[in-house]
């Protein structure tokens, strides 16, 4: 039996004879030699791509790379023409959840057969490699047009969003949410039409097999307060990095941007969405409203379908010659043309993120202002019901009707005759809902796990959690850190914003 070594690449046994590993086509050495030539640098994945798909495809160069794979252009051998050739990417690992994700992918996107949506011609697996052949786009996308040109026409905007809108009003009307609506996956080809690809992390509403709460999948720029928060993705979330988008091409910027993900997520979370009037004047009150509406923290605040959020952008005032202007300038754009640029003013600097630290010392202090405080609401609310009481007696009714009309009795009798009567039996008291208010906020490290007394409310944020009225105890805990613990008071009908809550580590004792 022929010695064998072992894949760099996959791990799969090669005969020692043979070059290259009939697994993933990867240059092979023998491990055991005393000298090991690693040619991992030399041996590129565009290189092994060529020697697996050899006679399938054409791998031309790197295009991009995403969250999920990356994305060469290719000829399709067979069809004769140019493709989009995303594969999985190795960093993820050919593992069953991650080839089972990428099949998904390509099953739903399959599915997906609208002008405005890429299509995918072709997905399979050759040599240990996933891929999926999609239509190659002649153009640019989004994001390198706002890189190279900066803000756009309102008109170009207005064609972009709506395109855009039509694209995910297709998919959501068949239960597929996207999950990752950037400018990188809104294509434009040479013709200016408008595509939205890229439904790597795409989820079906039904699909509850791979993905599940709390985990934090896509471009943080443009993810929604709940996506940020781990909760599982609805159209209102694609709303929201629709928005993200809109307001891209108004002002050539996210909104929300700082050094780490966790100042992004907190901006997502707290910070009101910049008035785009102060960048430019000439963005209509119809479009600032509708872009107010999508970027609202709460997803109950934005458009209950996507239906409603597309016919307020095709009912936008844009004249038929603003819109063809629009159009030719998109086209100019795709191919690579500069347009006039829009001026447009700075934005004000965000607000610094608030940070909570963890102060074992300051803790006792906390909990005795809190106790004072409910003290002092105490105090005011029995005062309150003592002076209603007070009220009742002085004002309330002497005699009754009756009563009068028998001929004036003394003001004993009457109090006795009252005690004698008969009282109807109260009506049995209708139970009041509780009385609520919401809780918002952030943890560093992000996965620390939130409890609400002694119950175990999510991990690394809640967003607009409802809790009942009163005192509650909060605790943060996290491996390796020191536990933040305290007391918080719930108010009726109110958000308490707690900002973002860092851990400390405990001190090394010599």
């Amino acid at each position: 039996m022929p010695e064998t070594v072992k894949c760099f690449g996959c791990g799969g046994l090669v005969p020692e004879s043979s070059r290259f590993c009939g697994h993933c086509g990867r240059l092979v050495v023998d491990p055991n030699t005393s000298t090991v030539v690693d040619h991992v640098a030399d041996d590129t994945l565009l290189e092994r791509l060529r020697r697996v798909l050899a006679g399938d495809f054409e791998v031309e160069r790197e295009l991009a790379r995403g969250g999920m794979g990356i994305v060469f252009r290719a000829v399709d051998e067979q069809a004769k023409r140019p493709v989009a050739l995303k594969v999985l990417s190795p960093e993820l690992g050919l593992t069953a959840r991650a080839a089972e994700r990428f099949k998904r992918e390509g099953r739903m996107v399959a599915e997906l057969e609208h002008p405005n949506i890429v299509p995918v011609y072709r997905v399979g697996q050759i040599g240990g490699i996933l891929f999926m052949a999609m239509k190659f786009v002649e153009g640019r996308s989004l994001d390198q047009i706002l890189d190279a040109q900066g803000p756009l026409p309102v008109s170009a905007i207005v064609v972009v969003l709506q395109a855009a809108a039509r694209a995910l009003f297709f998919a959501h009307e068949r239960g597929i949410v996207h999950r990752d609506v950037k400018a990188a996956n809104i294509l434009l080809d040479r013709d200016g039409h408008v595509m939205v690809s890229d439904f790597g992390v795409a989820l079906r509403a039904s699909d509850i097999t791979l993905t599940t709460d709390g985990a934090v999948i896509g471009t943080p720029g443009y993810m929604s307060p709940e996506q940020c928060a781990g909760q599982r993705a609805t159209p209102q979330g694609d709303h929201y990095s629709l928005g993200m988008v809109a307001f891209q091409m108004l002002t050539g910027a996210l909104p929300f941007q700082a050094d780490t993900l966790a100042g992004i997520m907190h901006h997502h979370f707290f910070t009101p969405l910049p008035d785009v009037h102060v960048a430019r004047d000439d963005v209509p009150p119809e479009l600032a409203r509708i872009i107010g509406r999508l970027t609202a923290k709460k997803p109950a605040d934005r458009y209950p379908t996507t239906r409603d959020l597309l016919t307020e952008l095709e009912s936008l005032p844009l004249e038929m010659a603003a819109r063809r202007e629009g159009e030719r300038l998109l086209r100019r754009l795709a191919t690579g043309d500069a347009v006039a640029a829009v001026t447009t003013r700075s934005l004000p600097a965000l607000p610094d993120t608030p940070t909570l630290q963890f102060d074992a010392a300051r803790r006792p202090r906390a909990r005795r202002s809190t106790a004072w405080k409910q003290r002092a609401w105490a105090g005011t609310a029995s005062a309150v019901v003592v002076l209603g009481l007070a009220g009742w007696v002085v004002f309330r009714p002497e005699t009754s009707a009756g009563n009068a009309s028998l001929g004036g009795g003394s003001r004993e009798d009457s109090v006795r005759a009252r005690g004698s009567a008969a009282v109807p039996a109260p009506a049995p008291a209708r139970p009041r809902p509780p009385v609520t208010g919401l809780l918002r906020l952030l943890t560093s490290p992000s996965d620390a796990e939130i409890l609400i007394d002694g119950r175990a409310r999510g991990t690394g944020a809640v967003l607009d959690l409802p809790l009942t009225t009163g005192s509650r105890r909060l605790q943060i805990r996290a491996r390796g850190y020191i536990t933040f613990d305290t007391t918080i008071t719930i108010s009726a009908d109110s958000t308490i914003s707690l900002g973002r809550i860092t851990l400390r580590v405990p001190e090394q004792r010599p």
